[in-house]
């Protein structure tokens, strides 16, 4: 039997709560009090509810409506990770309100979703959710996740944005440039600009082939570079550049160029 790891971490989302528990548990007949939306990254899961039985296999996700029992064990408890989100009506009506700008109409129902796109979403999501750092790529992950849950349970699917000539987000890379060391969080800066988070991430796709997160990281990234040139430490880099710790900047920069800011330093340094 694989070790057992359970977490409920908290949450900065009303109405949203995750769990998460790799190594495998059986969870006898249990009802919660809001939609259950989850999946096993690592393995199926076998489950009953309404009086059926069935595996959930890897690539699906299930959702199960409020007050409605069930049970699950995972297929193979040594490779196994079973995520859940526990998600309110309110939570789907407001993150349905932002994606669609009207009001949520219909309940999802019970329902098995074979959607392999949705579940690696949800998987990112998921992950991102247990050790999060930065508030603006969270709530990226949200919205463009529930999108694509809306989307597969009979919800139509957006048009791409298509004015490459909105200025809002030139403005919001200027906003960028002014407060790097601080954290920003979509919503305030959408609301900023006059139009609404999802919006503003389909624009920066639009126009820059990148998410609000993906070009702010970079523009961190730059001045982080900068700033070990001059000498700063890495500690205040950090700081500087709006980034949780020196861990997190060490594991940005790697990601973006290939080294450690302490092996990059090293190469910069005069012989």
């Amino acid at each position: 039997m694989g070790t057992m790891n359970i977490v409920y971490p908290p949450s900065r989302y009303a109405g949203l709560e995750i769990l998460s528990c790799a190594g495998g548990h059986q969870f006898r007949a249990h009802l919660h009090d809001a939609y259950v939306l989850w999946l096993n990254s690592e393995t199926g899961e076998h489950y009953t509810v309404n009086g059926g039985s069935d595996v959930l296999q890897t690539g699906a996700v299930s959702l199960i409506e409020p007050e409605v029992p069930h049970a699950n064990r995972s297929c193979d408890e040594i490779s196994s990770h079973l995520r859940s989100f526990y998600c309110s009506e309110e939570f789907f009506q407001q993150q349905y309100a932002r994606i669609y700008e009207k009001a949520y109409m219909a309940p999802l129902g019970n329902r098995v979703i074979e959607h392999v796109g949705l579940w690696q979403n949800l998987t990112v999501l998921h992950e991102y959710l247990l050790g999060m750092r930065d508030t603006l790529r969270a709530d990226e992950l949200v919205l463009e996740t529930f999108s694509r849950l809306f989307e597969a349970c009979g919800g139509h699917k957006i048009k791409p944005a298509r004015d490459v000539g909105d200025k809002r987000v030139a403005k919001a890379i200027e906003y960028f440039h002014v407060h790097l060391d601080v954290p920003i969080l979509l919503e305030e800066l959408a609301a900023m600009l006059g139009c609404t988070s999802y919006h503003l991430i389909r624009l920066f796709r639009l126009q820059k082939g990148m998410t609000p997160y993906a070009y702010l990281t970079q523009l961190r990234l730059e001045k982080a570079r900068n700033l070990i040139d001059s000498g700063v430490s890495f500690s205040d880099v950090a700081t500087q550049v709006g980034l949780s710790d020196q861990s997190h900047l060490t594991r940005q920069f790697k990601k973006r160029y290939g080294l450690t800011p302490g092996q990059y330093k090293k190469q910069r340094m005069p012989a």
